[in-house]
Order: C-alpha cells, then sequence, then structure tokens
C-alpha cells in the first residue's frame, strides 16, 4: 500500500497590510468577473495537484493499492492518535512546504518506524541535494516525473498509461468540491530568469485537458484553467489544443495562461471558439531594461500590441501577472512600472493585474549571487510569495524591496479603480460570487478572513 500526500497547495497567516490590499484586490475581481464573464457554477473550496494525480493514476491502473490524500486530513489521524501507516508513504511538496513535510514524516515515522518516506515534487528536483541533506527523516527522494516517479514509488516496472491521465475518482473528496486546474502541456521552452517552468522537462498530456472527461463529471459552467506554462508550447501547437478542446463539444468557462508573443489573430479566433472567456499572461515589469535583463523577448511596446489585437478580435477578459523585486529592480524601474499599469487598466488594455513578488526559489547550480541577490535566511517556509523577501539585491534592501512590493500592489489596486469608474472600494457594488471562497482560499487562513 502507498499512500501519496499532497502538499503543493497552502495556506498561510499574511502580513496585515497585504490583507487589506488582497481584500480590495478581491473586492475590484470579483465585480470586474462578474461584469465580463458573468456567473459560474459554484467553485470548489479544494484543491489538487494532477502530477501527483497522474502518479496515484499510473499506480492504480497497474495495480498498485494506492491512496491520494491531502496534507490536513493526515495531519487530523496524527492528532487522533492513528498509527496505522501504510509500507510506503510520499509527500509532494514546493519549495516553502518542504519544512512542514519533514516535521510530518518525523510524526508518522514515531508512531510507525517501518513505514518508508519520500519526498517527491518540482522542488525536489529542481534542488534534490539540498534537500536530502535538510531533512534526513525521509528513507529517499522521489526524482523524475511520469512514470519514472511512479516506478520509483513502488520499486518496479510499470506499464505507461495512455487511455486516461488522471483518474479524478482516485480522490478523497468528490470531484464538484474541488477547483478545477487541468493542462495540456508541462515544463516549459523558454527561459526567463525569474521562471523554474523551463528546468522541468517538456512532456504532452491531454491535448483537450481531459474536457471529454471532465463534462462528463462536473455541471456546466464550471470554471476550468489550463495552467500550461506555455499552451501547446508554440502558436500551432496552442491552435491544435483549441481544435482538440472545441471538439470535447464542453459547456465550461475556459481560462488558460498564454505568453503575448505566441498570440495571432487566427489564435486568439480559435481560443474564442473553443470555449475561452479569460486569458492569463506575464506583464512583469514597464521597464525595457529590467525586462531585458531577465530574458523576456517581447518588448514593452510589442506587448501592448498584443493586448490590442486580442480587444479587437474577441471579448476575453485579460487578466496579467506582474512581479516585483526582479534582479535589478530599482525606485525607477518601480516608478515606470506602476506608470505602465495605470495606463494599461485605464486605457482598457486590459481587465486585471495580479501583483506577485519574486522569489529566488533555491535550485541546484544556480548561484543568485551572479545575478545580484542575496539570500538572507535558509528558512524555506518564508520562500513564497506572501512573505517579507529573504532577499536583498545589489540595489536594494529586503525592507526596500517589500515596501516597493505593497507600494505597486495598492497602485494598481487604484489605478484598477478608477477605471471602473468608482473613486472609493465602499462604491463597489456587492458581488455574491462563486469565486469569492476560492480566491479567499488563496491568500489566507480562514479564521483571517475579513
Amino acid at each position: 500500500m502507498i499512500w501519496l500526500i499532497e502538499y503543493t497547495h497552502y495556506q498561510k497567516k499574511i502580513d496585515p497590510e497585504l490583507a487589506t490590499i488582497r481584500s480590495d484586490y478581491l473586492k475590484i475581481k470579483r465585480y470586474k468577473r462578474d461584469q465580463l464573464i458573468g456567473r459560474c457554477a459554484p467553485v470548489g473550496k479544494r484543491v489538487y495537484a494532477i502530477g501527483l494525480l497522474r502518479l496515484a493514476t499510473i499506480l492504480h491502473r497497474n495495480d498498485v493499492d494506492v491512496k491520494y490524500y491531502d496534507f490536513e486530513t493526515i495531519n487530523s489521524l496524527l492528532d487522533d492518535g492513528f498509527t496505522a501507516f501504510p509500507d510506503v508513504v510520499a509527500f509532494a511538496c514546493v519549495c516553502p512546504t518542504a519544512p512542514l513535510c519533514a516535521e510530518m514524516a518525523k510524526r508518522i515515522k514515531s508512531v510507525s518506524p517501518k513505514t518508508v518516506l519520500l519526498l517527491g515534487g518540482i522542488h525536489v528536483n529542481l534542488c534534490p541535494d539540498e534537500t536530502r541533506k535538510r531533512f534526513p527523516v525521509f528513507d529517499d527522494l522521489c526524482i523524475g516525473y511520469e512514470l519514472d516517479a511512479a516506478e520509483k514509488l513502488c520499486g518496479k516496472d510499470l506499464r505507461q498509461v495512455d487511455d486516461i491521465y488522471a483518474d479524478y475518482s482516485l480522490l478523497p473528496f468528490p470531484l464538484t468540491e474541488y477547483s478545477i486546474n487541468t493542462f495540456t502541456t508541462s515544463g516549459c521552452p523558454f527561459r526567463c530568469g525569474y521562471c523554474s517552468d523551463g528546468r522541468a522537462p517538456l512532456f504532452k498530456a491531454s491535448e483537450n485537458g481531459q474536457l471529454n472527461i471532465l463534462k462528463q463529471l462536473l455541471p456546466e459552467k464550471t470554471m476550468v484553467h489550463f495552467f500550461d506554462s506555455v499552451l501547446g508550447y508554440s502558436t500551432e501547437g496552442a491552435r491544435a489544443v483549441c481544435r482538440a478542446i472545441k471538439g470535447t463539444g464542453h459547456n465550461f468557462i475556459l481560462s488558460c495562461d498564454m505568453r503575448a508573443d505566441l498570440l495571432t489573430k487566427e489564435l486568439i479566433s480559435d481560443l474564442k471558439d473553443a470555449g475561452f472567456s479569460e486569458i492569463r499572461m506575464g506583464v512583469e515589469s514597464g521597464d525595457q531594461e529590467l525586462l531585458d535583463r531577465n530574458n523576456r523577448t517581447l518588448k514593452v511596446n510589442g506587448f501592448m500590441e498584443k493586448l490590442q489585437m486580442v480587444r479587437d478580435y474577441s471579448d476575453m477578459y485579460i487578466a496579467l501577472y506582474s512581479i516585483v523585486g526582479l534582479p535589478g529592480t530599482s525606485e525607477s524601474s518601480v516608478g515606470i512600472t506602476m506608470d505602465y499599469f495605470d495606463r494599461i487598466l485605464n486605457q482598457g488594455y486590459a481587465d486585471e493585474i495580479k501583483n506577485t513578488q519574486y522569489v529566488p526559489y533555491p535550485i541546484q547550480g544556480v548561484d543568485h549571487e551572479k545575478r545580484g541577490v542575496y539570500l538572507l535566511t535558509e528558512d524555506w517556509s518564508k520562500y513564497d510569495r506572501q512573505s517579507f523577501p529573504v532577499y536583498r539585491t545589489d540595489e536594494l534592501s529586503a525592507e526596500q524591496l517589500w515596501e516597493m512590493y505593497l507600494r505597486t500592489a495598492r497602485s494598481i489596486n487604484f489605478s484598477w479603480l478608477k477605471s471602473c469608474g468608482f473613486r472609493s472600494y465602499d462604491e463597489i457594488p456587492f458581488v455574491d460570487s462563486p469565486y469569492e471562497e476560492y480566491m479567499e482560499n488563496t491568500y489566507m487562513l480562514k479564521e483571517k478572513r475579513k
């Protein structure tokens, strides 16, 4: 028996000022989405890791006895005195949850010393040696993806499973209790200086994101997000994905992540025909020198042209991601960026900008100091986009980076508020959105919600 424990999604208490900024952001987002996309089916509050579910599917289809659990369920079992753990327990983690997985592993080992404990996930694959050194409680690391990882979990050769990518019946709760994310490709063919996706192996999953299966399990108007780093890897690949999705005859509300430089008039038309109501793209910064330093190929003016193209040929909701604190960030670059974002929102080029924070995740063989980034703590639990920076740069202290992050977030919110025709957050009509709980779960612990 193998238990797989998912801890790639997590919640944490965040800084009170940031919590207030996030609350304002969510007020605008609920209103804006309701106006432009409309109502959807209730969104589940639980989150699953499709990569881990894929491993469970491979094992299950090879007649290996496997169970998929979330971290909190196992935590509750331990609190209740449970001791009957199986032969193998494997955790899937990201950088900030690795230390918490290690603490739980110690608890399991103390009551079930014969249980073999393994740790895997994207963080383990990118930083194996230091992870093994820090967390000796694990008997081994599960390095690899797909079939390789599944074979390491059970210690024997397995057959590839091609008839289905992920078996949703293996989830511990009904699928309708989860927010739905899927993908068609893994990894990224690009190497942006701030992202680790380009270091993961490239492989293709289900070309239609298993919508042919999901439409039998979920109600119409369910929100489904395609989280491919680059949908289809290329313009033509994305168009092929759109055709496959359209062929399923689904009636979902779809969103996807997309690189602006891959957009063409034909792809935009295909996205709409496939049922996409929203596209999300990285804008990162309005400072061209900063973008060049971090290996972004599309120029600032070219990005604006792509946004206008989406406006001209579709009515899709456009959401953008910004990143504050990239190597080379300065007071000047932040000022340029805030002016750029104000223009994007108030001239109608985009409907939303989500502000995020750069995190220099540990990657084996990567020397962050060569890029002017100096780590201030080795506590991986603090390596997330909602915490005080774990680094300084040649130009800025951690305190300055944090202040810029908050200032940029407030500026985006205010520009967004103006673009909606409001002067204060109190003027925004209340929207009882089914999306509300999912968004709040992403940012703050339940007892801290307002």
